[in-house]
């Protein structure tokens, strides 16, 4: 492994590790560097700041690796980083409970809409059905499901690692999975209206 990717490594682990008993505003550069033995100045070779830290933890640990997943299961993604968050929940409770000025959370949201917008989102049809329902633009409509529920998944995973993570990832992940069924139910019952029309007609 190049040196660089070693200094990083060694940076990353000592910034979760100081995460892993302190509040994020807490921690500072200084503490970093101190903990990881190297300069200031190495740290802002690698990093423009913490909050550089703390995406590269995330895009290096998880997003790096999905990329390389099959994605066949699109619950499989959702799936795999709430375990991967599970595993570190004390470092990421921290991350999330900031949400201040670059806050990673923000970063975090980001991800999920590209997740959401690829991956999850209920099959085309079905969302224009209910929008044509209302007179609303299918693209319109596409957009505001893709940001609903990225938001949606982001509150939830910032509740479940701010109470501790009580519940295991598989059970968090199928209590997000069943709210899936929301759209279908809805479209469902504009089929059943349609139906029922044409056949009063």
């Amino acid at each position: 492994m190049p040196e660089a990717n070693l200094t990083k490594r060694a940076l990353a682990h000592a910034f979760k590790e100081l995460l892993q008993k302190q509040p994020f505003d807490k921690v500072g550069v200084s503490d970093i560097c101190d903990a990881c033995g190297v300069s200031r100045k190495t740290f802002y070779y690698h990093f423009q700041d913490k909050y550089a830290l703390a995406e590269w933890v995330f895009d290096t640990e998880i997003i790096a690796p999905l990329q390389k997943a099959d994605t066949a299961d699109r619950w499989a993604l959702i799936d795999a980083i709430c375990r991967y968050l599970y595993q570190s929940r004390a470092f990421y409770a921290h991350l999330m409970q900031y949400d201040g000025q670059n806050a990673f959370r923000r970063h975090f949201q980001e991800f999920l809409f590209r997740a959401v917008e690829k991956y999850l989102l209920p099959a085309p049809g079905e969302i224009d059905a209910v929008a044509a329902c209302d007179g609303i633009p299918a693209q319109t409509a596409r957009d505001f499901y893709a940001h609903f529920l990225a938001d949606a998944v982001l509150v939830a995973v910032f509740h479940w690692l701010g109470e501790g993570a009580k519940l295991p990832p598989e059970q968090f992940v199928a209590l997000l999975h069943s709210t899936e069924g929301l759209i279908h139910i809805q479209s469902n019952q504009l089929e059943q209206e349609k139906a029922g029309r044409a056949t009063e007609s």
